[in-house]
């Protein structure tokens, strides 16, 4: 299993960080989400990064969906956050990131 992205389909609504943190610490603070949204000062330009244990950062913009191992010095999006909190569990095989999703922007892939 693991999660799908269609990153024109992204409102940047939130709920993914919200729901993320929910999960991970029973609050609402999506500092200790493992998915952070990230826009630039481009006008309608945002995406997500989600933190992977064995993957790295996966980097969701408009131009497509993009994998990378963080180096020590990594910068780009949200890079510096990100590599400070725990990486992605999947929810323990329930995403609730793909669920609550409105758009469909994430879903999850057998």
């Amino acid at each position: 299993m693991r999660l799908h992205f269609e990153p024109l389909a992204c409102l940047a609504c939130g709920l993914c960080e919200t729901v993320c943190s929910l999960q991970r610490d029973g609050v609402l603070t999506p500092m200790s989400s493992s998915v952070i949204l990230h826009s630039e000062d481009k006008a309608d330009y945002f995406g997500l990064v989600l933190k992977r244990a064995s993957k790295g950062l996966v980097f969701v913009r408009p131009e497509g969906v993009t994998s990378d191992q963080p180096a020590s010095d990594a910068s780009g999006p949200g890079a510096k956050p990100i590599l400070l909190r725990e990486p992605c569990n999947l929810c323990d095989g329930d995403p609730k990131c793909a669920k609550i999703c409105p758009t469909g922007c994430i879903a999850v892939e057998d």
